[in-house]
């Protein structure tokens, strides 16, 4: 009976209680700076279809340019005592693409690095996902953080420096040559034709 998509007070372990029940295995979990949050798993039309366009358009993208990655679906990162998230997709890249073994279920970060790049699909959660996530996201310094903006699509993308500031950027930098651009033009084309035809052209892009 927890509230959903509100940030609750509460110790780690009842956060942990409750994120580990087995009613719970549909909900996506937060805890942050002494809070808890918990969204439904299941969502609309309109997040899945961008969030299935993103996966895509970034696999595509690192094969094509032999750039060694391993993206995550939902997956939770857990550092015990302090925080947990579980963003739409993540991804380690370069050197850590295969640091992740098998047979994980929740990412213990007191055992395995942060992912390299975190995504978050906003179709409802714009606010949230601009702020206290964000600010989770830079307390933890993650290298790069993008919001997928569903209803005006529009990528709202930050990197993370080893000192903590943070900035703006339209280019990828974990994913070097990714133009952000490109996947807003595939976004806006999606609404106008299926999705093959869009990854069609977004591979015709990326070719070139």
């Amino acid at each position: 009976q927890t509230p959903l998509d509100t940030w609750l007070s509460a110790p780690w372990q009842e956060f942990v209680n409750i994120a580990d029940a087995p009613e719970s295995a549909k909900l996506k979990s937060y805890y942050y700076n002494g809070k808890m949050r918990f969204e439904p798993i299941s969502t609309g039309s309109d997040h899945s279809n961008d969030h299935a366009l993103i996966l895509f358009a970034l696999s595509f993208f690192a094969a094509s340019q032999r750039i060694p990655m391993t993206a995550k679906d939902g997956c939770s990162y857990r550092k015990t005592g302090s925080t947990e998230f579980q963003p739409d997709a993540s991804y380690y890249i370069g050197d850590n693409a295969d640091v992740i073994p098998w047979g994980t279920r929740i990412i213990d970060l007191d055992r395995y690095p942060l992912p390299d790049l975190v995504i978050e699909i906003s179709d409802a959660s714009l606010a949230d996902d601009l702020g206290a996530k964000r600010l989770q996201y830079e307390d933890l310094r993650i290298s790069e953080y993008w919001i997928v903006n569903v209803q005006i699509m529009q990528i709202f993308a930050f990197t993370i420096a080893p000192d903590g500031s943070n900035r703006r950027i339209r280019e990828s930098l974990v994913l070097s040559g990714l133009n952000l651009e490109i996947l807003e033009q595939a976004l806006q084309r999606s609404r106008q034709e299926n999705q093959a035809a869009t990854k069609a052209w977004l591979m015709e892009q990326f070719r070139t």
